[in-house]
């Protein structure tokens, strides 16, 4: 449950009205060091973006060495990319001069806050809301339903659908490989998660198809 992760999020459902407002203050993006989650979708969103404007940026592992720092979620070596951040007030390191550098193709947790979605096992989600900017929540309200149609895409949902769907599997599968062969499982879930992708073709069938194949190869590493 995502709520475990987030002390100061409280549930709310779509109908609820929750009062927002963003002043512009680039408060949100200070204080973030490892909370700012940066999935395979995202990465894919941003290598593609920042492509055209930065030569050094070719393919996904561009922007992971960049922009990306890798935070352990299970011992068995399953990870999710956190954003970077820079200072002594850990600023995402895309903020420049109190500004979003990416606002175009920032990731999907900073497009849907203050709201957090949370996938279900029925297909559905849960929504909600972190308020540990308290400033923010002033000024009109604002309907949870109308925020997330808005900034919570069907290519978001679709997307954390697959993800949410494979990650079970993926976490039993690497608990039981070998240790002497985990190093190697490590990668094939580096490549097949986040780098196996090309940036002139559709994201979600390759998504798809590098999940399906990253749960053979792990299951074949697994030795039964």
């Amino acid at each position: 449950m995502m709520s475990d992760y987030m002390p100061n999020a409280s549930a709310v459902s779509p109908s609820d009205r929750v009062r927002f407002r963003c002043t512009g203050c680039g408060e949100c993006c200070r204080h973030v060091h490892e909370s700012v989650p940066l999935e395979s979708l995202d990465l894919f969103r941003l290598a593609l973006y920042l492509r055209n404007t930065d030569e050094s940026i070719t393919c996904i592992d561009d922007v992971v060495g960049k922009y990306a720092d890798p935070v352990l979620l299970d011992e068995c070596g399953y990870f999710v990319y956190m954003l970077k951040t820079i200072g002594a007030d850990d600023a995402c390191v895309f903020l420049k001069d109190n500004r979003c550098a990416i606002h175009a193709a920032k990731p999907c947790a900073c497009r849907m806050y203050p709201f957090v979605a949370e996938p279900k096992e029925n297909g559905g989600f849960g929504y909600l809301v972190s308020k540990e900017r308290t400033r923010h929540f002033t000024g009109p309200s604002i309907k949870v339903k109308s925020w997330m149609s808005q900034y919570f895409t069907l290519a978001d949902r679709d997307f954390l659908r697959a993800d949410f769907g494979a990650a079970k599997s993926i976490v039993r599968l690497l608990r039981r490989i070998p240790k002497s062969r985990r190093s190697g499982a490590a990668l094939h879930f580096l490549w097949y998660k986040y780098c196996a992708f090309d940036l002139d073709k559709p994201f979600l069938e390759q998504f798809l198809r590098n999940t399906q194949e990253l749960l053979q190869v792990l299951s074949m590493m697994t030795g039964s």
